[in-house]
């Protein structure tokens, strides 16, 4: 006894897919193609309220012939399509492959007719179906003989629920960009939407192809494009899709089904397509097991690797065009920097302005000096605002929420993070100058600033008044500590605190160094030693100053130990607020560098006013200082001694702010 199989409602429902009417008459239009159509047309009827009355697919192809319609129409599954090599006639790859296609119809309205042309073995055949909602059976109406020209017509009336989409502009894009990968395969193929040819050379902005290998971790990698393995196709289109799509298409472009992009590239407009042989027996249905986005899969490999590649892409993209935009500005005059970047700094800040701004582009309106205006505020709102830049663009710009994050994720890299800390430290560079300045040259100050627990223990925290390159010091240290301290240096260990040999300056004593900073320089990486004598401000500085530090440099160039080092540099600092007339003539006389009293290529003696100190480190941040138009004060400088020097107690010095 035979069980026939009965078809319920819930199954036809399940296949029409009744909230995606483009996919229906896609799907419509994919019959046509099978049949060998070389022209399809969608024409829409609409009605007096803006409504639509009827969806009109018309194709070219074969028809079927009146012996074929009883077994397409009654079957479920078991479509010829799905061991056929190709279309009957001219060979094109096929679409479809389930035979239920047709339930599609339902997203466009409730009642459906199929009007299909054939030739037969002897004639011309002219044969009606038709279809209602709510019956799991189609009419035959019958067969006649014509002499019309084959192909088929569906018309569609009645009622759908989103099947006014339909009448959106953006349709006729989407179509194109589901179509566009087969219209380049058969560019002969001629498919029309409401009197409007699908032609994707029309919006097609920009085509990359990329060779996906995949290795076992499923990503991108080289291979050779005439190889049989998987081809990712990004389309750029000039206009906006309603949304962005991976598209899952056989190596003919035949569209199989329909994946989301998986990855963020904001306010680019595209299309991509896997195309390979291997997908040509897929179909939307089977992305319901949700194959392809699992990574240890053959097909979630290939998806991997798809979406790996076009954050590539993409990232590549972003550049590209970020350098193509700034270069108009730069041609019509309206961008804000000049010339090329000063320090790592600013390529960092303009790095980011360029990403931000382009990302932005389309929001700057008006004539030139607008524009420019507007550029120069988004700059400015970067030097001094960078990581709240998010909320001052959305004072300014109407922004999306996406549009939000992606700023926040351009500002957020870490050549930003470097802009913000650059920034901060220039602004405490300048601020503890400022204090310095008002401690050594106020006429009150000067004479009470104490050496030891104020001068030197403020600049323990500020080596870098004597150079960038200098990592460590100590302070207040003797010379067999400074001296075991270089020779650990020097060996890779740890100083050694038990059986030292005391270190003693000529005149047998010891003695004792107020700053010693240790650093490497150069190319090769040699070593280098500062040295320096603090005075306090109030003393002026002669040639018993000299002596002592030139008994300190002594000490060092002829201890047994040491001596031998011929590569390590030594360099003592005397600074001091004034300098004595003999002294002021010795330096003079010298026939050495500015400041410099003895250099044997080893070991250098140097006299400086921290006048002189302060203008170079003033030079060194002057730069940055200008670009952020920051300018310190005494209240800031006291601000800055409380926040970093509070230990050194010296705000009851400043002068009142």
């Amino acid at each position: 006894m035979n069980i026939p199989v009965e078809v319920k409602p819930d199954f036809i429902e399940r296949v029409a897919r009744r909230g995606d009417p483009v996919g229906a008459v896609e799907e419509l239009i994919w019959n046509g193609l099978d049949a060998d159509a070389e022209e399809i047309s969608v024409e829409i009827e609409s009605n007096d309220l803006d409504g639509i009355d009827s969806i009109t697919i018309t194709d070219t192809g074969h028809g079927i012939p009146a012996d074929s319609v009883h077994p397409a129409f009654s079957g479920m599954g078991g479509s010829w399509k799905k061991n056929a090599k190709g279309t009957n006639n001219r060979g094109r790859q096929l679409h479809g492959r389930h035979g239920y296609g047709r339930f599609r119809v339902l997203a466009l309205g409730s009642t459906a007719s199929w009007v299909t042309v054939a030739n037969w073995p002897t004639a011309r055949t002219h044969t009606t179906v038709r279809f209602s909602d709510g019956a799991s059976v189609f009419d035959l109406e019958g067969s006649r003989l014509t002499e019309e020209e084959p192909g088929t017509t569906v018309r569609v009336v009645g009622d759908a629920p989103r099947k006014n989409r339909l009448l959106s502009e953006r349709v006729r894009f989407e179509l194109t960009s589901r179509f566009a990968a087969y219209l380049s395969k058969y560019p002969d193929i001629k498919i029309s939407w409401r009197g409007q040819q699908l032609d994707p050379s029309e919006v097609i902005y920009r085509q990359d192809e990329y060779a996906l290998d995949l290795d076992d971790a499923g990503t991108a990698a080289a291979r050779d494009m005439t190889s049989a393995g998987p081809v990712l196709r990004i389309v750029e289109w000039s206009t906006k899709p309603q949304k962005r799509e991976l598209l899952i298409c056989d190596d003919q472009g035949v569209h199989r089904l329909t994946l989301s992009t998986g990855i963020q590239a904001p306010d680019f407009n595209f299309t991509a397509y896997i195309l390979w042989h291997r997908l040509r027996n897929l179909s939307e249905y089977d992305s319901l097991d949700g194959e392809f986005e699992i990574d240890d899969t053959p097909l979630g490999r290939v998806v991997k690797a798809a979406r790996d590649q076009m954050r590539i892409h993409f990232r590549m993209r972003e550049s590209e065009r970020t350098k193509e935009q700034v270069e108009r500005w730069i041609q019509e005059g309206v961008y804000p920097y000049s010339g090329l970047p000063g320090s790592d700094v600013e390529v960092a800040e303009r790095a980011t302005f360029d990403d931000v701004a382009v990302f932005l582009s389309h929001h700057f309106k008006g004539g030139k000096q607008a524009r420019r205006t507007q550029l120069v505020l988004l700059s400015e709102a970067l030097r001094r605002q960078p990581t709240s830049i998010s909320k001052v663009l959305e004072d300014l710009f109407s922004l999306s929420v996406a549009q939000k994050e992606q700023i926040e994720r351009l500002v957020s890299r870490a050549s930003l993070g470097n802009i913000v800390a650059a920034n901060a430290q220039t602004v405490d560079r300048v601020d503890f100058l400022a204090l310095l300045r008002n401690l050594l040259y106020e006429p009150e100050a000067k004479w009470e600033l104490r050496e030891r627990d104020q001068l030197h223990r403020m600049l323990e925290k500020e080596l870098w008044i004597f150079g960038d390159e200098f990592s460590s010091a100590v302070s207040e240290t003797g010379l067999t500590e400074a001296l075991e301290r270089h020779l650990a240096i020097l060996e890779g260990t740890a100083p050694r605190r038990n059986s030292r040999r005391p270190v003693r300056r000529a005149d047998g004593r010891s003695g004792r160094l107020d700053l010693m900073l240790s650093g490497v320089t150069g190319a090769d990486k040699n070593k280098r030693h500062l040295i320096v004598e603090l005075k306090r401000p109030s003393l002026t500085l002669t040639e018993k100053e000299l002596a002592q530090l030139r008994s300190y440099a002594f000490t060092v160039v002829s201890d047994d130990r040491y001596k031998h080092d011929e590569k390590t540099r030594w360099d003592f600092w005397l600074i001091g607020n004034t300098i004595d007339e003999a002294l002021e003539w010795q330096i003079k006389g010298s026939g050495l560098p500015p400041n410099c009293v003895q250099d044997d290529g080893r070991v250098g003696l140097w006299v400086f006013r921290w006048g002189q100190i302060l203008d170079m480190c003033e030079e060194r941040v002057r730069k940055t200082q200008e670009r952020l138009n920051y300018a310190s004060s005494v209240a800031l400088a006291a601000e800055y001694a409380e926040r970093v020097h509070a230990d050194a107690n010296v705000i009851p010095l400043l002068p009142p702010a």
